[in-house]
């Protein structure tokens, strides 16, 4: 733990590496001293957008959800012993270190995820596709004109380098194909896609069965 203790100062004191250089090494040094101690983490939200595209967003909370591996008995209790040990502390629901914010959102990694090098250490991140899926669910359903910017944004980056049939599954899952299409239109045109335009196409989609559902309090 000492060692990874090191190492996270370090890269946090680096001012000369990138915004997602930072973000990353400092999730990955978590994710290993996490697996140390038999617990799988995996990036989500914010973080994973701007791993696979810093262009579309920047942020300093780092989202994981954290598995056991094996049965432990008290996973809070780990989870303390864990952050503190980095020289983390707890404000709410975050634990800081300097600018840095994790958040622990979940204890269940149910979609697909992959593993990249980071360095000298491993970081399971969830799939682009579930991450571009969500930032769709979140312009259509809770009409987040933000998500459907940053959805643009990842749908021309990623071009033909995703599985477009996982992205159509989760999509169907959710209800929001026809966002997809909306989005990927804009993504593909030269209109200058501002709040405005977002909001058009917000008024054209509806709600969708997710959000009339939850509105009805199915």
């Amino acid at each position: 733990m000492d060692t990874l203790r090191r190492a996270l100062e370090t890269v946090i004191g680096e001012t000369d590496r990138s915004h997602v250089e930072r973000l990353t090494l400092v999730a990955a040094i978590i994710s290993e001293a996490l697996r140390q101690r038999r617990l799988e983490a995996t990036l989500v939200g914010g973080g994973a957008v701007e791993f696979y595209d810093p262009g579309a967003h920047t942020t300093s909370d780092i989202d994981l959800v954290v598995e056991r591996r094996v049965e432990i008995p008290d996973l809070e209790l780990e989870l303390t012993d864990v952050f503190t040990g980095l020289g983390f502390e707890r404000h709410g629901r975050h634990w800081q270190r300097s600018d840095m914010f994790v958040e622990i959102p979940g204890r269940a990694m149910t979609d697909p995820t992959e593993v990249f090098q980071v360095g000298p250490y491993a970081l399971r991140v969830v799939r682009k596709e579930i991450v571009l899926g969500e930032r769709i669910v979140g312009f259509k359903h809770w009409r987040y004109t933000g998500h459907g910017a940053q959805a643009i944004d990842m749908i021309a980056a990623f071009g033909d380098e995703m599985d477009e049939q996982l992205l159509q599954r989760y999509l169907q899952r959710e209800d929001a194909e026809d966002a997809f299409e909306v989005l990927r239109k804009l993504a593909h045109s030269n209109v200058i896609v501002d709040d405005e335009v977002l909001r058009k196409e917000l008024v054209n989609l509806g709600h969708g069965r997710r959000k009339e559902a939850a509105d009805n309090g199915d």
